[in-house]
């Protein structure tokens, strides 16, 4: 695939295997919007937490207090103050592969991100970017997943048919909160 141009995610995963996006008409003015975004809690998105729950077999996933960005695994390595931030990490695509924390996983930077890495890790890159039109705002989250190699995109393609559906629902879940909590401040 790809990119559409001047987008942040488009420097961090140029070209990818995997994609999925989701979009949602705010009613309420972009700075509202992206204060939002920040402001939402893991406590806000019940399903998400369930989800979460079952994919961690059960075992409780973070504090409900938690702000849902600083709880994706995948970190924010860049924004685009009130328009666009960008969360992406590396990961690997087999449980063998030694490797440390989540944080450790997460880029430092979108250079990070595009080093020439061994086959069986993944790219991953989720943006949300946000359009002002006529007093409301489109806000829209894209994922992008690249492999490293074919061995690495075989096993990813058996997790995507697995977690893609749950996934959307996340996606649409986090919109329809930061909606709610924009077009309530409004």
């Amino acid at each position: 695939m790809t990119p559409e141009a001047g987008r942040l995610i488009d420097r961090a995963v140029p070209r990818w295997d995997f994609a999925e996006r989701h979009a949602r008409l705010v009613h309420a003015p972009a700075p509202l919007v992206w204060r939002a975004l920040g402001e939402v809690r893991v406590s806000d998105l019940p399903l998400t937490r369930a989800l979460m729950r079952v994919r961690k077999l059960g075992r409780s996933v973070n504090s409900p207090d938690r702000r849902m960005l600083d709880a994706l695994p995948p970190g924010e390595v860049a924004r685009a103050e009130g328009r666009e931030l960008l969360l992406a990490m590396v990961a690997p695509t087999s449980l063998r592969t030694q490797v440390g924390s989540l944080d450790e996983l997460r880029a430092a930077s979108v250079a990070e991100l595009t080093r020439p890495m061994p086959d069986g890790w993944v790219r991953i890159a989720t943006d949300f970017r946000l359009d002002a039109t006529d007093g409301s705002t489109l806000l829209s989250t894209e994922t992008r997943v690249l492999a490293t190699g074919p061995t690495a995109r075989r096993r990813f393609r058996l997790y995507w048919l697995m977690i893609r559906g749950g996934s959307g629902l996340i996606r649409r879940e986090l919109l329809r909160s930061v909606a709610r909590r924009a077009e309530r401040a409004r």
